[in-house]
């Protein structure tokens, strides 16, 4: 049973990871600044430093969808503002990851002892100049780029 349950969850993620590259969310007012202006700013994307692989393909994602000025930067410069990134004109919106871990027990339907823990990553926008985070996406996904691509889109979708 168990390998089973692998085996559909390892088809479906990589089955879904192929139409990410197209896909938005149709939410984008409930999470995109109404005062961003990707135009006149640079954005600030948050580094994923949990792989350097998956940092590496969201860089080469953005470079060849997003066609306004990015930088990826640590949270830490973001939270920080130090150095050039103090012009909170200039670099006013982050995009940060959020993300959230749930837990389902045995009694639910956990075939393994103890239950599943998963995480789901997600994206929302910070400003700094106000200090305030902004709502995610509300699409979390386990594979992050399941949803960094989507945001991506969208943003490029509603601003292109």
């Amino acid at each position: 049973m168990n390998l089973k349950f692998i085996i559909l969850l390892s088809a479906s993620i990589i089955l879904g990871s192929c139409n990410t590259s197209k896909k938005t969310f149709t939410n984008g007012e409930k999470w995109i600044p109404n005062d961003f202006e990707p135009a006149k700013t640079i954005l600030l994307i948050e580094k994923f430093t949990i792989s350097q692989r998956v940092e590496q393909n969201m860089e080469e994602y953005v470079k060849g969808k997003y066609p306004f000025k990015y930088e990826f930067v640590s949270l830490e410069t973001i939270k920080n503002k130090t150095g050039k990134y103090s012009d909170t004109k200039l670099y006013r919106h982050a995009l940060v990851i959020s993300s959230h871990t749930s837990h389902l027990s045995q009694a639910e339907g956990a075939a393994t002892s103890g239950g599943l823990t998963t995480t789901g990553f997600d994206y929302n926008f910070y400003d700094q100049d106000k200090q305030k985070p902004y709502p995610s996406t509300g699409i979390s996904n386990s594979y992050i780029m399941m949803t960094f691509k989507p945001v991506i889109n969208t943003i490029v979708k509603k601003y292109k």
